[in-house]
């Protein structure tokens, strides 16, 4: 990973996730939360929470990108960490044997990290999701909508540690013995 640049990584990623987020807050702003307001404070509203969201994002994306590619163990090209990569989360394994070990190990590094923050991020998406609740039964019917993305970010989650068990089991039953 080091030969692929992470600062330029984290850079590209964040200014990706920073600028779809600014994006799709936005046309929300626009659309529902302040119809009638001028344009330029939605925009910079929009501007400011995307440099946020970019500067969080980008570095955390390209970490984690970098902890798997440490965790494959191989000397791959970024094409073959790719495919490795593909093949953790689905489960189908590549014919290349070293590809085949990559993903393995990719996908036990996955688990554990999804293991790990198991119960911070169930506590953290439930106590956001009280107080979107919370702010829904006051009177703000536009938290209920947040509350029901934050349900499905949970889902979500709950959801991935199933994937990645079958995705790891898969390439286990693939791979040579």
């Amino acid at each position: 990973m080091g030969r692929h640049g992470g600062s330029r990584r984290a850079w590209m990623l964040g200014l990706l996730t920073g600028g779809l987020f600014a994006a799709g807050l936005v046309v929300l702003e626009a659309a529902v939360v302040w119809p009638d307001g001028p344009w330029w404070v939605v925009a910079l509203t929009g501007l400011g929470a995307g440099v946020f969201v970019g500067a969080v994002l980008g570095p955390t994306m390209a970490r984690t990108e970098r902890a798997m590619w440490r965790a494959c163990a191989e000397d791959l090209t970024w094409p073959e960490f790719k495919a490795a990569a593909k093949a953790s989360r689905t489960g189908r394994a590549p014919a290349d044997p070293r590809l085949r070990t990559a993903a393995t190990r990719i996908a036990v590094h996955q688990l554990a990290q999804h293991r790990r923050r198991r119960r911070s991020t169930l506590i953290g998406c439930s106590v956001a999701a009280g107080c979107c609740l919370l702010s829904a039964a006051v009177g703000n019917l536009l938290a209920l909508f947040a509350a029901g993305g934050i349900v499905v970010v949970i889902a979500t989650f709950l959801y991935e540690r199933v994937r990645l068990r079958k995705a790891l089991l898969r390439l286990r039953a693939e791979s040579p013995a």
